[in-house]
């Protein structure tokens, strides 16, 4: 095996470890990773329309429409009609959503700190650098500029790019 393509695995094992460990973290707290990432984007957003919300999260409209009717029944979102298009709705945060983005709020930045503090000062410069790198040339290579339309920023999860924007 090459060490790119071994690189490649680690990478992969991180993402998935992360991932898994976050979302089972954050549930603990109210709010699944799903869940978070999308009152995280209405946050940043504003209302919107759940095709503008698959097309950010790069879901399927099916997938967010039920995330939506989920967070609606919990109160976190409610659904109002859309000023532009009649038959179409906006989906707004409610307070009881921005309460649960305030509660998990220190949980992540805790996550963050607690996975971060093997590396020091000069290895977390070097890493940053590194992905900001990495992502140029994803980029470069033909993905898109943009993971979420621009709507979310890199606080939403540990699966952010690294850089805002991106």
């Amino acid at each position: 095996m090459s060490i790119q393509q071994e690189v490649l695995e680690q990478m992969r094992d991180l993402h998935l470890r992360m991932h898994r460990l976050f979302n089972d973290r954050m549930r603990a707290h109210g709010a699944s990773l799903a869940q978070l990432k999308l009152l995280l984007l209405m946050e940043r957003c504003g209302a919107m329309r759940s095709t503008d919300i698959a097309d950010a999260l790069g879901q399927a409209p099916r997938t967010v429409t039920e995330a939506i009717d989920g967070l609606e029944r919990d109160g976190l979102v409610a659904r109002s009609p859309d000023p532009s298009d009649r038959r179409a709705k906006r989906i707004n945060l409610t307070e009881a959503g921005r309460a649960v983005i305030r509660e998990v709020e220190p949980h992540r930045d805790a996550f963050a700190a607690q996975f971060f503090e093997v590396l020091g000062d000069e290895d977390l410069n070097t890493f940053l650098s590194i992905l900001r790198t990495l992502n140029d040339r994803m980029i470069e290579m033909g993905a898109p500029s943009t993971l979420d339309n621009g709507a979310l920023d890199n606080r939403g999860s540990p699966e952010g790019s690294g850089r805002s924007g991106q």
